[in-house]
């Protein structure tokens, strides 16, 4: 299963578009997740054409008309996967975003938030941020695809995991 990771888009009718690269890299995806901060009800319009796409509420979105809850709990094979935008955690402490997928029984946490790409496993759980396709801060655009593999039996189900993170070129 594939499945593509996004955060922090921060478009509005007056600044930018989403990427026709994202939308390319995405295609093959069987769901996309985004981590906040969209800023438009256009942008989940445009990734729910390529196919289903989950999405909580970022910092960013609080005051736009977008109907986003500020955490969603996706199960997927025996994997529970923590979607949360990261704002309400502290800054880049790990350890405390570890604890707060513990708390939810989560095997993999993904956030937004800093706009920086990144992946860490602590105490068996996955901490995920794939970056921000337009407005990155101190870091290069990126997305990230996130590959689960079914076919085989894991002795940890976090092996099954592939994290893949994609530059977006300008």
């Amino acid at each position: 299963m594939k499945i593509g990771l996004i955060s922090d888009t921060h478009i509005t009718e007056k600044r930018g578009k989403l990427s026709e690269k994202v939308l390319d890299y995405f295609k093959d995806a069987d769901l996309i997740l985004h981590a906040g901060d969209i800023s438009s009800q256009k942008v989940l319009d445009k990734l729910n054409q390529i196919t289903p796409t989950i999405a909580v509420e970022g910092n960013n979105d609080r005051t736009r008309k977008m109907d986003l809850k500020p955490s969603e709990i996706i199960e997927i094979d025996d994997l529970k996967i923590l979607l949360i935008h990261g704002d309400k955690l502290p800054g880049r402490n790990f350890k405390k975003y570890c604890d707060f997928a513990q708390k939810h029984n989560a095997d993999i946490l993904i956030s937004g938030h800093t706009h920086k790409p990144h992946c860490e496993k602590i105490e068996n759980v996955l901490l995920i941020n794939p970056g921000s396709p337009n407005s990155p801060i101190k870091s290069d655009a990126s997305i990230a695809i996130l590959t689960i593999d079914k076919e085989k039996e894991y002795k940890n189900k976090l092996d099954k995991i592939s994290i893949e993170f994609i530059k977006i070129e300008k």
